[in-house]
């Protein structure tokens, strides 16, 4: 590459710039908005770092119909939510009558990451745990809306199945270790943190184990000094 020759940023980059642009702000205005600093608005402008899905989901409140789809997009909202709430939207500039749409249930988002391999967050109450956004679901996907929170998922140690990075939904309601053999649990440990495994039963031992650990050299047994705290019942990721 010749000195001095600029790289093409991303399209994520320049939309993030446009929507400051549109909204008249500079830099340090739109960071008071999402509560970052102006040198996280900055390093995503220059394609540093991307944002997190979260913040992707405030984007997409601030720019409004029709720009909000990307963000939204990029954040990774299931494609059935966006494709309906379009539908919504054109049904509602022609005059025509839209078909009533499936309940929809909002979910928190929390300020947690929920470790694979590695540990994750050291809180175990996750009910009394800040959000920083709302997730819209299709509210057949759980039984329990009221007890349902999100949260990030760090490493690899459950794919493909759930990639690094995803958004998982947990129902706090669900922690009976007998009745969910072979789901895939959130727990806790003190020295763990938040670990996302599938629960497995081997005899009378029950183990956590990662879809990418064939060996069982990482299983990790679920005693009295871990907490299950509950079940994940979806999970979303953002396209890369």
């Amino acid at each position: 590459m010749r000195a001095g020759t600029k790289l093409a940023r991303p399209e994520w980059a320049v939309q993030i710039e446009r929507l400051r642009e549109r909204l008249h702000l500079n830099q340090a205005g739109l960071a008071r908005l999402l509560n970052v600093s102006p040198m996280a608005v900055s390093r995503w402008e220059r394609a540093v770092n991307e944002p997190e899905a979260a913040y992707y989901i405030h984007m997409g409140t601030l720019a409004g119909d029709p720009d909000c789809w990307y963000f939204w997009q990029r954040a990774g909202l299931p494609a059935s939510d966006l494709k309906r709430a379009l539908r919504k939207t054109r049904a509602h500039r022609s005059g025509q009558t839209e078909p009533p749409s499936a309940p929809e249930v909002s979910v928190p988002l929390l300020a947690l990451t929920a470790g694979t391999v590695s540990a994750g967050d050291n809180t175990p109450n996750l009910e009394q745990a800040p959000a920083v956004a709302k997730l819209a679901a299709p509210g057949d996907w759980s039984q329990n809306d009221q007890s349902l929170r999100c949260l990030r998922v760090a490493g690899d140690g459950m794919a493909p199945l759930i990639a690094d990075g995803s958004i998982v939904a947990v129902d706090l309601s669900q922690f009976e270790p007998a009745k969910l053999s072979n789901a895939v649990v959130l727990a806790w440990h003190k020295d763990y943190g938040l670990m996302l495994r599938r629960l497995k039963r081997f005899g009378a031992a029950e183990v956590l184990v990662a879809e990418t650990d064939r060996a069982g050299a990482n299983t990790l047994t679920l005693d009295r000094n871990w907490r299950l705290l509950g079940r994940a019942v979806w999970w979303m990721s953002r396209p890369k």
